[in-house]
Parts: structure tokens; C-alpha cells; sequence
């Protein structure tokens, strides 16, 4: 059968692991060049055994804003068919749900919205279980970070009282910034505005919420993701580095260091050297970030400082214009 959901995970077959697409492409860049792509099974182990493929899309492509987006992503190779046991073949009645346009319920209206996008994020937990870096020598889990929402522990977002569609939980802000990017692009504004989140510790929000322009930051906790364009100091700290936020905030200018240590200790440093090393081929980058917003002690300048990089997403911005030839 073809499926009839977003394929959301995938079954690497070089690092014999699990792989959201956003872990897809930072394993893709964390290569030593000539970089090699990967190959992919579908998740569902009833599907790997039988030896289905899918086809990764874009992973190999740095997330960039252009004015054409196009989200990475997997689909269904159409030389192979999916079990009907299969996680991704949809035997619900959702297809024969009435036209965005046409149905007068607004949970309708939500799902064929959700059901646009490559990926559909209905929890999202900012907390870190993993350690940073896995020891030397590490064997794969075979377990990809993101799996479909399980029940809460108690003292967190309680469940629905009625089961919800299609639930899935993340805490891989990059893929959380990935499906975030898209709704903006694809989704009309009505829809967009009605996409919701529901972030571990606060409750139900709004996408669009849960992200907040810099230049609307506050000092402290913001418990948002904050994102903004800027550039990358010229001078490297090591392997180190500074981002100026174009915006200011309250008039001060806004800052986010990110220190040789903090670098060192991440497992996909060479992913982010990788972006950083365009600095000089676009116009500037957007960092979004979960982090504090800390003034310094003169009072004249804000730093977001961050706790894990995994809390940090780069995107590179609009490449620079060619030089135009003399006439």
C-alpha cells in the first residue's frame, strides 16, 4: 500500500539507526567531504524486513531561506509498497474528510491543514534527556530522538480527554524550527494562526506564539523560542564564535556567544562549522534559540546566553548577489 501520512522517520542504512530528516542532514553535513547520501527502510519493522525503501529528500541540502521553500523530507519510493501494518498507511476515514475550504468544524479544518506539511509537531518538550555527546565508541541505539507522543508524567501537560490526531512529540528544536518554517511558507495566515503547540510545562499555545522576534524579548526566561537575522563576528574565538543581532532590544544592541568549549562538546559541531563557513556567500543568517536573555553589567548590551547548543538552530539567509561583470 502507499502511505498515506507524512513519513516523518526513517530507518538509516549506513549508520543503522532511526533518523528524523533534520537528523538526516545534520549527520549528511557532519561528514568529511567527499560526503556520501544515505539510504533509507521504512521505520516500521514489518516494512524493514520486507526491504521497503524511502527516498530522502533535501537532507542533503543546507537549510537556507529563499523565496521558493522547500522543506527536506522523506516520501514514499514508488517502486515499493508499504505494509498494511505499516505506521504510515492511514486506513482512517481522515481522507475522506470535507475541503479545508468547505468544512464548517474547526478540529477539520486543523488536521487537512496539518496534513499540507512533510511533518506535524503536536508536543514539543525543550528539555534534554540525552547526554550532549556520546562516548567514544557509542554503539547506535536504533532509536530515532523523536517517536509518536506517550502518555505525560504526572506534574506535566495532561492528555486530552479525548484521543488526539496523529500525535507527535519532538525535542529536536532544529525539526521544530523546520515544521514552523514551512507552516509560515505553505499554510495561508488563517491556518497558520490556528496551528497549535502543545510545549511540556505550559500547556496548549499557538505556533506562531512560541516563537518571538528578538526585538519582543525580554530580559531573563522568555520560554519562547527567540529568532532574528544577523551576522557572525569575523573574528573566531577558536572554534568559538559571536552573533550580532541586526535588532536591538530597548535600543541595546543583542549578542549570543557561543564559546570553544560549548562547541567542543557538541556532537555536531562540524554541522555548524559547515553553515558558518557561507558567512561570506549570503547576507546574513537567523539563529533561533532557547536560551536567556542576560544584560551586561554596564547595561548597554543584552547576551542570549544558551545551556545546549541542541537549543540552537541556524539557518543561512539569501546568498549575496553576484558581482556583475564590468560593461
Amino acid at each position: 500500500m502507499k502511505p498515506g501520512k507524512p513519513i516523518t522517520r526513517a530507518f538509516c542504512i549506513e549508520l543503522q539507526q532511526e533518523l528524523t530528516i533534520v537528523d538526516a542532514r545534520r549527520e549528511y553535513f557532519s561528514q568529511e567531504p567527499p560526503r556520501k547520501r544515505f539510504e533509507f527502510l521504512c521505520s516500521s519493522e514489518v516494512c524493514r524486513a520486507q526491504g521497503v525503501k524511502v527516498t530522502g529528500v533535501r537532507y542533503d541540502v543546507k537549510p537556507q531561506d529563499n523565496p521558493t521553500f522547500v522543506a527536506a523530507h522523506f516520501r514514499a519510493n514508488p517502486h515499493h509498497q508499504h505494509d498494511l501494518a505499516c505506521e504510515w498507511v492511514d486506513d482512517s476515514d481522515g481522507a475522506q474528510e470535507p475541503d479545508v475550504s468547505e468544512s464548517p468544524d474547526p478540529q477539520v479544518r486543523l488536521r487537512q491543514a496539518r496534513r499540507k506539511l512533510d511533518d506535524n509537531i503536536d508536543v514539543f518538550d525543550p528539555s534534554l534527556k540525552q547526554p550532549l555527546k556520546e562516548p567514544s565508541g557509542a554503539v547506535p541505539t536504533g532509536k530515532a530522538e523523536d517517536r509518536p507522543a506517550a502518555p505525560e508524567p504526572v506534574g506535566q501537560v495532561k492528555e486530552p480527554a479525548t484521543p488526539r490526531y496523529s500525535e507527535t512529540r519532538t525535542s529536536n528544536l532544529e525539526r521544530l524550527v523546520d515544521f514552523y518554517r514551512q507552516a509560515r511558507a505553505e499554510l495561508s495566515d488563517e491556518d497558520f494562526k490556528q496551528l497549535t503547540l502543545r510545549v511540556a510545562g505550559q500547556g496548549e499555545i499557538t505556533l506562531r506564539s512560541y516563537f518571538r522576534h528578538i526585538k519582543y524579548a525580554h530580559e531573563g526566561d522568555n520560554s519562547r523560542v527567540l529568532y532574528g537575522g544577523g551576522l557572525v563576528d569575523d573574528k573566531r574565538y577558536g572554534k568559538g564564535f559571536k552573533f550580532q543581532f541586526y535588532d536591538r532590544l530597548d535600543g541595546k544592541r543583542v549578542t549570543l556567544y557561543v564559546s570553544p568549549a560549548q562547541m567542543q562538546a557538541y556532537r555536531s559541531s562540524r554541522y555548524i562549522e559547515e553553515l558558518l563557513s557561507h558567512a561570506a556567500e549570503v547576507k546574513f543568517f537567523t539563529i533561533y534559540a532557547l536560551g536567556t536573555l542576560v544584560k551586561s553589567p554596564s547595561g548597554k548590551s543584552f547576551s542570549l546566553e544558551l545551556d545546549d547548543l541542541r537549543h540552537l538552530a541556524i539557518i543561512l539567509g539569501p546568498a549575496k548577489e553576484e558581482a556583475k561583470p564590468d560593461a
